[in-house]
């Protein structure tokens, strides 16, 4: 298996998963007027949610042998309108989503250790995935609505 790859690719993922974790607590912070009810839950639980990815993904680096990182992967986002929030958090769950699948790539034709991880990140891309469908449809609701 391609440990070293492997490890930085997920590394990047998780550097995402680090900014994304805090752009959403932000995001739920600030969202203001009609959408406040609504999205401050859905915000604080990305959040959570984000932070729980770097940890799973961090955990794997180490049983890789490497170093998870403490990293934030891109600039934490800051807005008081609700589609730019949408479209940040967005825009990061696809920078997301794509390290995943750079990941996932390195996996291919490996061993079964390489197979394991796999799976596990094919589950994982198929959540990320549905995460980034769930921002489209708010961000199509938010507009709808202005």
């Amino acid at each position: 298996m391609k440990t070293a790859a492997i490890c930085a690719a997920l590394n990047t993922a998780v550097a995402y998963e680090h900014a994304a974790s805090l752009q959403y607590k932000q995001h739920g912070l600030m969202v203001q007027g009609l959408w406040r009810r609504m999205l401050t839950e859905f915000f604080a639980a990305e959040s959570r949610k984000a932070l729980a990815h770097a940890q799973h993904f961090g955990q794997k680096i180490v049983a890789l042998g490497g170093v998870p990182t403490v990293d934030v992967g891109a600039t934490v986002q800051q807005s008081l309108e609700v589609t730019e929030m949408l479209e940040q958090d967005l825009a990061l769950e696809r920078l997301a989503l794509e390290a995943y699948l750079a990941a996932w790539r390195l996996t291919e034709g490996e061993d079964a250790a390489a197979v394991a991880l796999r799976t596990m990140l094919e589950t994982h891309i198929a959540a990320e995935q549905q995460d980034v469908d769930e921002l489209e449809l708010y961000l199509e609701m938010v507009q709808t609505a202005a």
